[in-house]
C-alpha cells in the first residue's frame, strides 16, 4: 500500500513529466540516481550512475557547465528530487527530475531513437 507522501511524489512527478514533454535538448546529460544494484537491473543506455547521496561530487567530476541540461531519474522520483535540489543549491540551473526509469525511457526515446 502506498503512503500519502509516495502518492504525492507520484502526482508531482507526473505533472513535471507532462510539463517537460518538449524535445530533450541535444547533448543533455542523463543521470540515474538509484543504487548500483537497481542500475544493474536496467537503465537508460546514455545514463551515468551517480547515486543521489553522492550527486554533487559526481556531477562536479563530470566538469559540466552550470547551465548544462541535466535529467535525473530514480525509481519513483523522490531521490531524483533530492538530487535536483542538491544540484540547484550547488549552482546548476538546468536540472530536471524526470521521475521514474519508465518516464525517462519515454522522454528520452524521441531524442535517442529519432522518433
Amino acid at each position: 500500500m502506498r503512503t500519502t507522501s509516495t502518492l504525492a511524489i507520484l502526482f508531482i512527478t507526473l505533472l513535471v513529466a507532462s510539463a517537460i514533454r518538449a524535445e530533450v535538448p541535444e547533448g543533455s546529460v542523463w543521470i540515474d540516481v538509484r543504487t548500483p544494484s537497481e542500475y544493474a537491473r536496467g537503465h537508460l543506455p546514455q545514463a551515468t550512475l551517480i547515486p543521489f547521496d553522492g550527486i554533487e561530487a559526481g556531477v562536479a567530476g563530470m566538469h559540466l557547465a552550470k547551465d548544462a541540461p541535466i535529467y535525473l531519474y530514480c525509481a519513483v522520483g523522490g531521490r531524483a528530487e533530492m538530487a535536483r535540489k542538491s544540484l540547484l543549491a550547488a549552482g546548476y540551473t538546468n536540472v530536471t527530475n524526470v521521475g521514474s526509469l519508465e518516464a525517462a525511457r519515454e522522454l528520452a526515446s524521441p531524442s535517442t531513437n529519432g522518433q
